[in-house]
């Protein structure tokens, strides 16, 4: 599943975005058992790919809080000790998230 990780992403985090609360709710349930069982490191590139440019609020929020837990599973230490072109990016990605207009994406 990994080669789709990215197009999958995008796609639920549409979904979310557009959806009634029913499929907003599967949508948010298929993703994170996607994020529990595929490489974090590509899980972390397409949420930050595709989760802070989006318009609508409450998939910056669900992006951020998938994002955050990739981050946990990852770790500190094998985050640091990666490449730093990564490492700029997550920090792009986070502050972005926290400068967010809406509180629950901060």
């Amino acid at each position: 599943m990994d080669p789709e990780v990215d197009e999958i992403i995008r796609v639920l985090l549409h979904k979310m975005g557009e959806s009634n609360k029913f499929i907003q709710e599967e949508a948010s349930r298929s993703l994170g058992i996607m994020v529990a069982s595929v490489t974090p490191v590509r899980t972390m590139a397409a949420l930050m790919a595709s989760g802070t440019q989006h318009c609508n609020a409450l998939v910056r929020k669900f992006a951020a809080e998938q994002l955050l837990s990739v981050v946990e599973l990852i770790g500190a230490e094998k985050l640091l000790s990666g490449r730093l072109q990564n490492l700029n990016l997550l920090v792009h990605t986070l502050v972005k998230f926290a400068q967010d207009n809406h509180q629950d994406t901060r």
